[in-house]
């Protein structure tokens, strides 16, 4: 956690005059009191009453003073329901960084470094998941705030001989990350405002909650413009770099899957990390904590003050540098797929070997320090000599691991050298001096395994591990390893162990199945064979992000080892890298999950390889080997399903309920009784309804026999790490020659639940029985309810089922409720409002079926068709409510906050008026039993069969549609009752009738 002493200033010279929002939004500037006081200092003294103190932390500063910052600007955007003050950490560890560790590094501040004035949106908490307005809206507003932001530095900045800013640093979490990705699609984007953007657990490909059109359009609109803004040279986001940090298993808020942006963004210009894969964080957060945790706070504040050079109007470092900071503070360079060159290259060292004690080490597999008979307690420095292999075509490979920092600063150093003498020469002479370098070996970070350690990254930073592994092919030019002891007097000795070696012999592929590892798990006995610093298990199958793992790990105590085993995961469909330290005899064991592919996208991968890899780290110089047993965690399995398809049982329960009332309207067709729902649903139960399970089975099944796309972007993925830049030629060629871009086009493969791995065939017909058990669940909830009102309600004795209302009332107080819709309330609520009312219909109706009497058959019968019918309808309007409360809690939440701008979509009187007139209706006698009916009784279950079969290809993903469907069958429902009134009988007679007589 960061602590910081933090101060929000609310511009209110951003207002009406700028910005529509002004009532609605508020633009603030966070100055933390440890190192702006100088800017404290400036604002108070210019009066006390131009500064007025809001609440704890949160200052008002007049419209007459003028603000005059002087570093560069970065906004950062809030997500759903978040808050502006989320920004301190990281604004608080940016300033930490400039002010106390920059001044301190070889080196000290770069050219063109200053520090960062990071300003923050307060959007009042709005719920920007919930509707695609306030996307929009937002979008518009930090736009506007971009602008005046950007306004303030024409004439102020601190030296005059530099440009001012004309581009603002991007922040954004959650909904924030795709409102910083949007505001490039609205009107008043100022070209070049925005070059860098960093999101966090932001939902990138689906949106959270599908349930609001205006949300899957803005989402359609978005990455439209994303896919086709990397084309040439001139396109709009040719120099903007887009970096998505997610938080992993933690995040249950948002899907870590959905935060992939590989198949929208080009390698040259952003990539997608989990925090696990950031250097000295190490571990996953959740959806809140990936915005305080102290390690991924300071990697993101030194990442932001790297890429600052006020030496140019865009206040950032050229792409391809911008790229590398990133790639530097986020990934380790331990990753396989990517390699990352050295901060800045070193100059040659010489090294006389006569100034120092030194030993040549005899070549051997693996060679340890401090040796046995080495005296650790010396305050002379030493080398280690070590001949590397000359030749050109070896398969060997060199790697290193130590617990010290190295450098200059610490005990022990590496070097790669060679004679100075004859560095040309193949010799067998030992050198007298020797030409090193220590940048070649690129030693990576990683977290430190002892065996009081339970969690990565619980040590501090100088206490981590240093790993490195080359091919000995890539050091030509270097004859020899050496390692530098400076002695006793820098620190304690530590370790360092050296492994010399075929990469082959450390490293199995293990071939298996997900049914496999269902069934019978994985175990290995001995692994690896023989002793080995560094061994790697590839598993090319286990490539599906909806199962967990469980990995148990053995290994006999050896005496004096020197670090604890330690095992690294990683997924090659995404840079998520995994550690997990002190692994050896963890009761519970260690968990394997990862994330990277979504149904409905072509997966992506950041290599030729597929699936996991397992890499241990041991000490070489213990003989035993470790056993360890792999098996899938179902529990663990069951909640990645559930945080993916969250939204797939409210397709299937309105599924379930168009099957029900399909059967109703059947058998009724068929005998003249609307058999009850409850009856109708436990007999589909016992018959329909698993003939229907194993219809989606099948067509689960069929869907995996058409081949998944899988494109291959490692190539790029390391050269844009040197800062080339991505054409797409290569991937135009991956995928047959359509444009990466683009999504299969196979909409088969995008039904139901969209393309995994066959395995899963069963989660469809699951999901849809687990539907069925909620359909049973709210029918008897629904039931409950309308039976204890109806204890309240009377419904007269006897006679029609009708309220008294006259025809010209009605009229009257349909006109006024539109009217209403059209300028006050949303839709959403006169639809809430018309379920409530629904529910006191159903009890009057029930009443007026238990009056009848028993002699009279007929009306008996149509009394309880009547309430049977109304009754579905209910439980049918009630699988629509969820489509309707997130935006009525907006509207609630902006007239909460005095913002009654309602959006001119939620006043959409055509969206609710068939709900209205058909529930108005109900109330006077609008039943089932009709001539309309019964001539089109087929025509009503072929609408319902459409709808089935719409919501199996395109429910899940487009699951407002739901909404519209049922109000387009609502309104056929609403046709064939209007041809049964009077006034169309009236229009009949009056169009009709005179051809009649003519023929």
């Amino acid at each position: 956690m960061t602590y910081m002493q933090p101060t929000y200033y609310k511009i209110l010279g951003f207002d009406e005059t700028l910005t529509r929002f002004a009532g609605k939004y508020s633009l603030l500037l966070y100055r933390d009191d440890d190192y702006d006081d100088r800017f404290l200092s400036s604002i108070n003294h210019i009066g006390s009453n131009l500064v007025t103190h809001i609440r704890s932390g949160v200052w008002a500063v007049n419209k007459s003073v003028k603000i005059r910052p002087t570093g560069v600007p970065a906004l950062f955007i809030p997500g759903n329901a978040g808050s502006a003050k989320q920004v301190r950490s990281m604004a608080k560890e940016a300033a930490r960084y400039y002010y106390e560790t920059l001044p301190r590094e070889q080196g000290g501040r770069a050219a063109g470094s200053k520090p960062i004035d990071f300003f923050t949106v307060d959007l009042n908490e709005e719920f920007s998941a919930f509707h695609g307005q306030l996307l929009q809206d937002q979008a518009l507003y930090v736009n506007e705030a971009i602008a005046y932001i950007l306004s303030l530095y024409t004439d102020n900045n601190s030296d005059p001989t530099l440009p001012r800013p004309t581009s603002v640093l991007i922040i954004g979490h959650s909904m924030g990350g795709i409102v910083a990705r949007s505001i490039f699609t609205t009107d008043n984007y100022i070209q070049g405002s925005v070059h860098s953007i960093l999101t966090l657990a932001t939902p990138h490909m689906l949106p959270p909650i599908a349930l609001d059109d205006k949300i899957s359009a803005a989402y359609d609109k978005i990455e439209d413009f994303w896919t086709h803004g990397f084309h040439t040279p001139h396109s709009p986001l040719a120099n903007v770099s887009l970096v998505s940090i997610m938080g992993g298993n933690l995040d249950i808020t948002v899907n870590s899957d959905s935060g992939n942006i590989h198949h929208l963004v080009p390698q040259s210009h952003g990539f997608s990390v989990f925090t696990s894969s950031i250097p000295h964080a190490w571990v996953g957060t959740d959806h809140l904590s990936i915005l305080w945790c102290n390690q991924v706070a300071m990697a993101i504040g030194k990442a932001l003050v790297d890429l600052v050079d006020t030496r140019t109007p865009d206040q950032v470092k050229p792409l391809g540098e911008r790229m590398k900071i990133f790639r530097r503070r986020f990934l380790t360079g331990a990753e396989e797929h990517v390699s990352l060159a050295s901060a800045s290259a070193q100059n040659e060292q010489s090294l006389r070997l006569s100034d120092f004690e030194h030993t040549f080490v005899e070549p051997d597999e693996i060679w340890a320090f401090p040796p046995p008979t080495y005296n650790t307690q010396s305050t002379t420095p030493h080398l280690f000599v070590m001949a590397l292999p000359q030749s050109p075509n070896t398969s060997e490979v060199i790697a290193l691991l130590t617990d010290h920092a190295l450098g200059q600063n610490s005990r022990l150093d590496v070097f790669l050298c060679k004679d100075a003498a004859s560095p040309s020469s193949s010799s067998s002479q030992k050198p007298e001096t020797l030409s090193c370098r220590r940048d070649k070996l690129a030693f990576a970070p990683i977290p430190a395994s002892t065996e009081s350690a339970t969690i990565p990254g619980e040590h501090n930073i100088a206490r981590e591990f240093r790993f490195a592994q080359k091919q000995v092919n890539e050091l030509i030019g270097s004859r020899y390893l050496v390692v530098l002891d400076r002695g006793r007097q820098y620190s304690e000795p530590g370790f360092l162990l050296a492994e010399f070696g075929k990469e082959a012999t450390h490293r199995e592929v293990i071939e298996t199945t997900t049914i496999g590892l269902l069934r019978d798990g994985l175990e290995r006995s001995k692994f690896p064979k023989r002793p080995s610093l560094v061994s790697t298990i590839s598993l090319p199958n286990m490539d599906s992000s909806l199962l967990a793992y469980n990995l148990k790990v053995n290994r006999a105590s050896c005496k004096g080892q020197r670090f604890a085993p330690m095992m690294k995961q990683s997924s090659w469909a995404i840079y998520e890298d995994k550690y997990s330290i002190n692994i050896a005899g963890k009761k519970t064991g260690v968990d394997i999950n990862f994330h990277g592919d979504l149904p409905y996208f072509d997966k992506i991968q950041l290599g030729g390889n597929n699936g996991v890899e397992l890499r241990f780290w041991m000490d070489p110089t213990c003989p035993e080997p470790l056993s360890f047993t792999l098996e899938v965690d179902k529990y663990g399995s069951l909640g990645k399903v559930v945080i993916r398809y969250r939204m797939v049982v409210l397709v299937f329960t309105f599924l379930a309920v168009l099957l029900t009332f399909r059967a109703q309207i059947q058998g009724w067709s068929r005998t003249g009784h609307f058999v009850p729902f409850g009856e109708t649903l436990s007999l589909l139960i016992r018959s329909t309804f698993w003939k229907f399970s194993v219809f989606l089975a099948v067509i689960s099944m069929l869907q995996h026999l058409i081949p998944r796309t899988a494109v291959d972007i490692g190539s790029e993925a390391i050269s844009s790490a040197q800062g080339s830049s991505l054409t797409s030629s290569s991937k135009l060629a991956a995928i047959g020659g359509r444009p990466w871009w683009q999504p299969s086009g196979q909409w088969f493969g995008d039904a139901l639940l969209g393309d995994n791995d066959a395995f899963f065939w069963f989660l469809a017909p699951v999901f849809f029985q687990v539907a069925v058990g909620i359909v049973a669940s709210v029918w008897i909830l629904l039931n409950t309810i309308v039976k204890t009102v109806a204890l309240f309600a009377n419904c007269g004795t006897g006679g029609d089922f009708k309220n008294g209302s006259s025809v010209t009332q009605r009229v009257i107080t349909l006109v006024v409720i539109s009217g209403l819709v059209l300028f006050v309330v949303p839709y959403q609520l006169v639809f809430t409002a018309t379920l409530l009312w629904l529910i006191w219909i159903n009890a009057r109706a029930l009443n007026h079926a238990r009056q009848q009497p028993d002699s009279a058959f007929l009306q008996t019968t149509m009394a309880w068709n009547q309430f049977h019918f109304v009754m579905t309808s209910l439980v049918m309007l009630f699988f629509l409510l969820p489509f309707c409360v997130p935006a009525l809690m907006v509207w609630i939440r902006n007239f909460a906050i005095g913002w009654f701008k309602s959006f001119d979509i939620d006043h959409r009187v055509d969206y609710v008026l068939p709900f209205l007139i058909f529930v108005e209706g109900l109330s006077h006698g609008f039943s089932v039993d009709n001539a309309s009916y019964k001539r089109f009784s087929g025509v009503l279950v072929l609408m319902l069969d459409a709808m089935v079969g719409y919501l199996i290809v395109f429910g899940v993903r487009f699951s407002w549609q739901i909404y519209f469907l049922t109000r387009l069958w609502i309104s056929w429902l609403l046709v064939l009752r209007f041809a049964e009134s009077g006034p169309a009988q009236l229009l009949q007679r009056r169009f009709l009738q005179p051809h009649t007589k003519q023929d």
